[in-house]
């Protein structure tokens, strides 16, 4: 027993012996902890001044003098509930839960969770879940071995001890990675799930919390918590009447959705996005639960732009644009990145999002105070509202965005030292786009004296994602406009060399961009054949219009149909290679995008006689194909001459095959065999255009003549042996 001075022995007699001290600290600690300035922290500074918190935690430890009967006895769980009241109220203050942590005392109040009084337990778990926020506490009361007793809290059925066992296992998670993976392990999410149909609603909202913390941007307890019937609780409770309950399912749909796509799927399929449109639809006024809403249906989405652009859909644009001025930079950045979706070659969203006045605010955030991600989200959305697919211009766009000012807040982000490089690229690529074939905002762009120069010496950077950016931009630039190739030239060397890192890259994505960019940039590279630099580019393009992935299968497509209207000899060189017949294969795609942007690159290419008459020969043969063509155009075109060919033939009836047609294509697409002489010969006499589409007469390049065509087409074989 503690050694006492005779004074303390007579202080402590004076007050009735040790059960009249015991008494006394607990009459005082219950009248601090229920005054109204401690309960809302108001006292915690003269408590700290007075260094109260180190007497206060060595009230709560354990009195190894006393047996274990006096150590529980009703006097001291009332003396340790009310000093682990003053504790809890003036914990919430940052200094205290440094103070307190200074003590060493994690053990002491991990020690109070097995104690058999609930109020004892329920701030102990608060106390810990306040403390591991400062410092490297969260890994410590893991190493001390407290997230095995918060678990058993769970076991509770108190909704009291619940919740705050609950926000401290949040709170571990949130502050100490490792502890996701720890509380997983130790059992903790097979409770946390079960709490989902507990009764009382503050439950339900804290275990989902809880599970919003520990399955964040954790693959394996994502993949758990779906196995164990996780998800359909969680889209239930975002249909509940109590807000804070959706706002927390909200938020745990997130965490579980991100970068998943099998959750994904299942809270698709068990109904989580309309409940989720709804709540963020219904709460105009409340950012919390718009955020919450807005980053689950956005974790829903993926990666998949037909995801994307579904949910964008569902949302509505309207909707979209109100929520691009709200005050939250994540509702920002998903309004902005769903609006961007949205526009990628779809004529109709482009025209309604004009339409509803989407514009202005759009170009009005090129000048605010926006992060970094959001102004590139608007940037993007810019650009993708000003071109279509193939490289046609949105005029009607252009002007609008033109006229509500983006030149002149575009053209000091690509110059300006304070932009970083990426934003430098994508805001020359949208000025690119907003200039394209239209010649009076290539007039207010020449006012501002924009210049290639640094754009091309971003082609050169180091970093991937610029230099693909500035070489997407260049090509935007150059794309059917002789004068800015011109100004192109001047403004420095485009050396090949560049582009081999992303031509030969095993990403396929750089793989097709860097295609595209150097048979657009061919003709203005420094010492280079362009007639072999275009081959390469075209037979890469090929290669990938046969991926397995959907996703660069629509780029390829979708370049070839840029491709397919710009020069004479492009169109003849990408049906020598058999790319005509690849794209009327991917018109039958399951995916959608996949099959608009084959059909776009068919429609232009047969403005080419070869390609027009492979498409007339695979049309005779499955007789649904011409209607599947049409039903996917949503852009481009398709040649007139085309057209009358396959109306004449529904007329005369003829047999479903055709020996002339047949011989036509068998010449064309037998590429690369003993045959390929024949081929560049009969690619030399019947080489041709018909009624070539193009958006401006004035500006677009026929860069080939007849003997350059010969060339290229010579070339491609090359390569292709």
């Amino acid at each position: 027993m503690q050694q006492w001075s005779s004074g303390h022995r007579r202080e402590i007699a004076g007050i009735g012996g040790f059960s009249g001290l015991v008494n006394s600290i607990t009459t005082w600690c219950h009248t601090l902890s229920c005054t109204k300035q401690t309960c809302k922290g108001g006292n915690w500074e003269e408590l700290l001044k007075a260094n109260a918190i180190p007497a206060l935690v060595n009230i709560l430890k354990p009195d190894k003098s006393l047996l274990p009967e006096e150590e529980n006895s009703v006097q001291r769980m009332e003396l340790k509930m009310q000093t682990s009241a003053v504790i809890k109220n003036i914990s919430e203050q940052d200094a205290v839960r440094k103070a307190i942590a200074a003590t060493n005392s994690l053990k002491t109040f991990i020690g109070l969770l097995s104690l058999p009084h609930d109020v004892v337990l329920s701030n102990a778990a608060t106390i810990l879940s306040h403390v591991c926020q400062v410092n490297d506490n969260a890994q410590k009361v893991a190493q001390e071995g407290g997230i095995v007793p918060l678990i058993q809290l769970l076991k509770n059925w108190l909704p009291s001890v619940l919740t705050s066992a609950m926000r401290s296992l949040a709170q571990l998670g949130a502050n100490y990675e490792n502890n996701k993976d720890e509380i997983a392990k130790k059992g903790g999410l097979d409770p946390l799930v079960s709490l989902l149909d507990n009764s009382d609603t503050t439950v339900q909202a804290e275990a989902a919390n809880a599970l919003n913390v520990v399955c964040r941007e954790s693959a394996n307890n994502q993949n758990f918590i779906i196995s164990i019937g996780g998800i359909p609780p969680l889209v239930k409770l975002v249909q509940s009447t109590n807000i804070e309950v959706q706002v927390s399912a909200a938020g745990a749909l997130r965490s579980l959705a991100q970068s998943n796509s099998v959750s994904q799927g299942r809270i698709a399929e068990l109904g989580g996005i309309n409940p989720l449109i709804r709540l963020l639809k219904s709460n105009p006024r409340n950012m919390n639960v718009q955020e919450k809403a807005s980053e689950a249906l956005w974790a829903l989405s993926g990666d998949d732009p037909t995801k994307r652009r579904d949910i964008g859909t569902k949302i509505g644009i309207e909707m979209l644009i109100v929520l691009l001025e709200s005050r939250s930079e994540k509702i920002q950045f998903v309004a902005a990145k769903a609006l961007s979706t949205l526009s990628c070659g779809a004529p109709k969203h482009q025209t309604k999002i004009r339409e509803a006045g989407g514009v202005l605010p759009l170009v009005r955030m090129l000048k605010g105070s926006y992060s970094e991600r959001v102004l590139l989200a608007v940037i993007s959305t810019l650009a993708a509202l000003s071109i279509g697919l193939a490289h046609t211009p949105v005029k009607l766009n252009q002007s609008a965005i033109a006229s509500g000012g983006a030149i002149k807040s575009l053209v000091p982000l690509v110059t300006s030292a304070k932009s970083n490089d990426l934003v430098k690229v994508q805001s020359a690529y949208a000025l690119a786009c907003i200039t394209l074939a239209h010649s009076d905002n290539q007039k207010l762009l020449l006012k501002e004296k924009f210049t290639f120069t640094l754009l091309i010496d971003l082609l050169y950077s180091s970093v991937r994602e610029v230099s693909l950016g500035a070489g997407r931009a260049l090509t935007t630039f150059a794309y059917n406009h002789i004068p800015t190739q011109k100004n192109i030239v001047k403004g420095g060397e485009i050396r090949y060399e560049q582009f081999i890192q992303f031509l030969e890259s095993d990403d396929q994505e750089e793989q097709g961009h860097a295609a595209f960019q150097v048979i657009i940039l061919a003709r203005v590279m420094t010492g280079e054949d362009h007639v072999l630099v275009m081959a390469q580019g075209i037979q890469i393009l090929y290669q990938l219009l046969q991926s397995d992935n959907e996703l660069i299968q629509e780029l390829a497509a979708n370049n070839i149909a840029s491709l397919a209207h710009t020069r004479a000899g492009i169109p003849a060189a990408l049906v020598s290679v058999g790319a005509m017949n690849t794209l009327i294969e991917l018109l039958y795609s399951p995916a959608e995008l996949v099959r608009s942007s084959a059909a776009t690159a068919v429609g232009y290419m047969t403005f080419n006689r070869g390609a027009m008459r492979i498409l007339l020969t695979a049309c005779r043969r499955r007789p649904d194909m011409f209607q599947i063509l049409q039903d996917n155009l949503a852009a481009g075109k398709i040649s007139d001459v085309f057209i009358r060919e396959w109306e004449y033939c529904l007329t005369v009836g003829l047999p479903s095959q055709s020996v002339q047609l047949m011989a036509v294509e068998h010449t064309l697409v037998e590429v690369g065999d003993s045959s390929q002489s024949t081929l560049v010969n009969h690619l030399k006499t019947t080489t041709g255009t018909i009624d070539t589409p193009t958006y401006d007469a004035t500006t677009t390049e026929d860069m080939f003549d007849a003997s350059s065509t010969h060339r290229y087409t010579s070339a491609s074989s090359v390569i292709l042996q």
